[in-house]
């Protein structure tokens, strides 16, 4: 039944005798007292978690409200952006907020979700929140906060449902007794430390924490250096920041509880693991009182985080892979273990936040590769080594498709450039991280090897290779050969990304579909807001430097995009701050891939992703990768129901110059700038590094080509949108990109872009029709009622390549194929490579369904198999073809 879970519905009833009125329509609710600012509901329910989810009227809120004014760069004019949830720039909710108490017990405050483009054109908030009832009558009373009385009432408010929750608590107890408990037990201890005692590098650490200046050496390295060498100077540094944190009023700074970055965050939990570290491995540094002091501490933000999270369903409560959550829910479980034995309020919390955890482990992209591959999984591996040590080894956090593939992931996606990892630049740090936890509980083959081939990266780049806790802890110990970078591409079909590093110096990315993965956007949640839209997008490196790159901004703007642009970009949220409620069906997709021996092909359909504003009827990207010498073909395609301003970017981070006769160069650089964002410059140059030459092959004769600087909204970490009182360009520090933009002159009903991205000028040339790269290979695009004529074959397909030096043909869409007297017809269209043998063929055919063989003639099919995660075709089925 739809409403089974249903125990309350509520809406707003005035009346001529009271005009703040509400009534309950299910009649669960005992007492109901509201005013215009304040909403206090009585109802009588069982112990447990329950769900309110409310919505207002249309019109209801005024959006321009939560609209933030951001510098625009080159220019420095401000812009109005958003909606935003949070105000960065006053450190106040943008969304309106509630104080929510329960049984008198203030929670903190609840604030609406970020609206999604069909809210914010009906000018509608929506909320998602929960609650907990731990005696036989629960009072929530909701108050909205005083500065948002102006912009929002209880009388705006559509209707308020309470349903059951459907979080899950899993119990996690230790398996021992006595410290430590996190990430080793009481009887590793002794023999970690006769290890590390001879191991040079650890005994630099302990040098540094000892001569360097406070702060130098992460804390939980501070604390793994007491346990192991119990120096009374390293605990002293240990205890010099447990005091620091024990005498701070409130552990975010600020007075007021309610406001997220506040006292209810990810920096608050960070807090909470080095107390609870401190706890679990140096709690003999600390007499009675000063142990009283850090429970209290303790107890206090691990009842407050718990709180919130129970409260923040949309945000922060719910399962997700996002980091903002798994970094909060992380520090705090950590806490929660180690203080076990001593706070009722971590016995309590530590089975939520680990179900949270062991739901969201499900959730995570079963082919191992999230868009940012070492930053989203951080938090969660983390926790995961603590929970193992913890509590053993967990059935429901062990078998996991994604950690089985995670290792190789990361690997096989280390040369494909990425502009969130490259600007954090944290690349082998992390990489190592994850690779050495794998190491030591989830061994998947060959994983050791891949943890030494990021340490030899690292130290290739670096110079030296910084290592960390778990370096120390789990990394394998034994000398042996580092893994190869996989030269094969790499297709993870959750979230629709191919990457790939070819032998002809140019590596990259391509992305088009659910970038969270297919578990988060159609089982969890209707949107995930840390990603911009994949609009079939490219980023490329050359000689293992950036060249073509995302632009990071605050504003959704699909102009800044590597794709296709449509007037003012053209996605479904563009000019949002977040994505906001954006449901799995408006996204894009890869329809049709293959990656074949030679080239990769990719079909992506954008449609879906662009504002009914457009009226766009279709919209396609084709994407063909030459991997001998890394040569691109692009074909940008839209159809429309109205004329519109139609081109494609290509954005740079160097310079980008017009070569003459439709040939332009590109370059990366600006290196400071890019990796150094949070963390200095990284001893980077900017000076140019690495090219791509862009050649167009077809298209309108009257086709403009502009190469300009691209207006954005840097991100408060440039040095601009920090501080209200420093607007200003001049104290800005921001990269300054190139956009080559390839358009039509005027508005178009329908038009269609051929070009190539190579490492070489003139590389890739056409004539008549078919594209033709190094060595004789050809690409043709099929057209009605005409069949392609190659290698003594005649194929009726949407695209054709072939490769003679190899004979070999590749075709995609491929309804019919004749050799001679040989013959397949096939019911839908499939996707095939095929080696021409002896006057005979062989091959594969990848389709979406198997009997799609509906005749043959001289040619024979073996058995289908099934592969849902085909690493090298979007189909599922394939089989093997032959001549007979």
């Amino acid at each position: 039944m739809l409403n089974r879970d249903l125990i309350a519905y509520l809406q707003p009833s005035p009346n001529r005798f009271n005009g703040t009125e509400w009534r309950d329509v299910t009649g669960r609710i005992t007492d109901i007292e509201a005013d215009a600012d304040r909403l206090v509901l009585t109802v009588s329910l069982p112990r447990g978690l329950y769900r309110c989810r409310l919505q207002t009227l249309d019109g209801a809120f005024d959006m321009n409200t939560a609209m933030i004014p951001m510098v625009r760069v080159p220019d420095g004019a401000l812009e109005p952006v958003g909606p935003w949830d949070f105000d960065h720039l006053s450190g106040v909710m943008a969304m309106p907020m509630a104080r929510t108490y329960v049984n008198g017990r203030l929670l903190g405050g609840m604030w609406f979700d970020m609206p999604g483009p069909e809210d914010i054109e009906a000018s509608r908030l929506n909320a998602d929140f929960g609650f907990e009832a731990d005696a036989d009558e629960t009072e929530l009373r909701l108050e909205f906060v005083e500065r948002d009385r102006s912009r929002i009432d209880w009388q705006r408010i559509k209707f308020i449902e309470i349903k059951t929750d459907d979080r899950k608590l899993h119990e996690l107890a230790p398996i021992g007794k006595g410290h430590p408990r996190v990430y080793l037990n009481a009887d590793e201890a002794e023999p970690l430390r006769r290890r590390l005692a001879g191991d040079p590098a650890f005994q630099a650490i302990v040098e540094r924490i000892k001569s360097g200046p406070p702060g130098s050496v992460e804390f939980d390295l501070v604390c793994l250096a007491y346990l192991v060498t119990r120096d009374r100077e390293i605990g002293a540094s240990v205890k010099s920041k447990v005091d620091e944190l024990c005498r701070l009023a409130t552990w975010s700074g600020k007075a007021d509880p309610l406001v997220m970055g506040g006292e209810n965050d990810r920096g608050i939990a960070l807090k909470l693991y080095a107390i609870g570290l401190a706890w679990d491995w140096c709690s003999d540094l600390f007499d009675a009182a000063e142990q009283t002091r850090m429970k209290e501490k303790a107890g206090t933000y691990i009842r407050k985080l718990y709180d919130f999270t129970v409260l923040q369903r949309a945000y922060m409560g719910c399962p997700t892979p996002e980091p903002h959550s798994l970094g909060t829910w992380n520090g705090t479980a950590i806490a929660c273990m180690a203080f076990y034995d001593d706070l009722e309020a971590a016995r309590k919390a530590l089975p939520f936040f680990h179900g949270l955890f062991a739901e969201s482990l499900r959730l995570f992209p079963q082919d191992g590769k999230n868009v940012w591959v070492t930053y989203f999984p951080f938090h969660l591996i983390r926790y995961l080594a603590a929970a193992h040590t913890f509590g053993g080894q967990r059935p429901e956090l062990d078998e996991s498709p994604f950690l089985d593939r995670l290792g190789h992931a990361m690997l096989a996606c280390f040369n494909a450039p990425n502009s969130q990892e490259l600007q954090r630049g944290l690349r082998t740090r992390e990489h190592r991280y994850l690779t050495a936890f794998l190491t030591r509980f989830h061994p998947t083959p060959g994983i050791d090897s891949i943890y030494r081939t990021f340490v030899d990266q690292e130290r290739k780049t670096a110079g030296d290779v910084e290592l960390g806790l778990f370096d120390f802890l789990f990394a394998p110990q034994e000398q042996g050969a580092a893994a190869p970078y996989p030269e094969r591409p790499f297709f993870a079909k959750d979230i629709g990304m191919i990457t790939f590093a070819s032998g002809g110096r140019i590596a990259g990315a391509f992305t088009a579909g659910l970038k969270a993965g297919r578990s988060v956007s159609f089982n969890i949640q209707t949107h995930n807001r840390e990603f911009p839209p994949a609009m079939g997008g490219i980023q490329l490196s050359a000689d293992g430097s950036p060249v073509l790159i995302d632009i990071g901004t605050y504003g959704i703007d699909s102009s800044l995009c590597n794709s296709m642009c449509f007037d003012d970009g053209g996605c479904y949220t563009q000019g949002q701050y977040l994505n906001g409620n954006v449901g799995p069906e408006k996204s894009s997709y890869i329809r049709r891939c293959l990656i074949g021996e030679r080239f990769i092909y990719a079909h992506a359909v954008i449609t879906n992703e662009l504002h009914p504003r457009h009226e766009v009827k279709q919209a396609e990207r084709i994407i063909v990768v030459d991997q001998r010498t890394g040569a691109i073909v692009l074909s940008d395609s839209f159809e429309g129901r109205r004329p519109l301003h139609f081109a494609t970017h290509l954005h740079c981070s160097g310079a980008a110059t017009d070569l003459g006769a439709g040939q332009y160069r590109l370059t990366g650089g600006q290196a400071n700038l890019i990796a150094g964002i949070k963390d200095g410059d990284k001893g980077l140059s900017d000076e140019e590094k690495g090219e791509v030459f862009v050649s167009i092959l077809d298209g309108p004769d009257d086709r403009q080509v502009n190469i300009e600087e691209p207006a954005w909204h840097p991100t408060y970490i440039y040095g601009l949108n920090g501080n209200a009182g420093e607007q200003d360009i001049k104290h800005g520090r921001f990269p300054r990109y190139k956009r080559w933009r390839l358009a039509y002159p005027s508005q178009v009903k329908q038009g269609a872009f051929l070009f190539a991205v190579t490492a070489t000028a003139g590389e890739v040339s056409m004539q008549e029709g078919v594209i033709s790269f190094e060595g004789g290979a050809e690409l043709q695009f099929g057209k009605k009622a005409t069949s392609i004529r190659l290698q003594g074959c005649e194929i009726d397909a949407e695209a054709v390549l072939s490769d003679p030096a190899h004979r070999r043909l590749t075709a995609l869409g491929l309804r019919e194929l004749r050799m001679g007297e040989r013959a397949a017809v096939f019911s839908s269209p499939v996707d095939i490579e095929l080696e021409l043998v002896d006057n005979g063929l062989r091959g594969t055919i990848f389709a979406s369904a198997s009997h799609c063989l509906e005749s043959a003639a001289g040619m024979e099919a073996s058995e289908w198999e099934r592969d849902p995660l085909n690493a090298r075709s979007h189909h599922s089925w394939q089989a093997l073809l032959r001549s007979v």
